[in-house]
């Protein structure tokens, strides 16, 4: 490669950093989205069509406390309860205990 290749690519490079830090910025704000965690209880386990929204939480946590506060206080001692991250509707991109 010739110098005036060299200085070429040289002058192009705070272009491409500038690009590069666009691109790379885009992406991972895209896929940096916040935790909602939408808790669900069910009054009895065996019949898990029977559901109740309990609302939506910041923390896996939170939605467990809640989910289990609410059963105890109902009284729903053969209940059980889940936790979805991000629902939209009743799809979540997952779901746990």
């Amino acid at each position: 490669m010739s110098q005036w290749g060299l200085l070429t690519n040289m002058k192009k490079l705070p272009q491409i950093l500038v690009l590069l830090v666009l691109v790379l910025g885009t992406i991972t704000g895209c896929s940096n989205k916040d935790e909602e965690w939408s808790g669900y209880v069910y009054p009895n386990k065996n019949n898990l069509s029977d559901s109740r929204n309990i609302g939506t939480y910041s923390s896996l946590e939170q939605c467990r406390d809640a989910a289990l506060s609410r059963m105890s206080s109902s009284n729903w001692f053969n209940g059980d309860y889940e936790c979805g991250l991000n629902c939209s509707g009743m799809m979540c991109e997952k779901t746990l205990k």
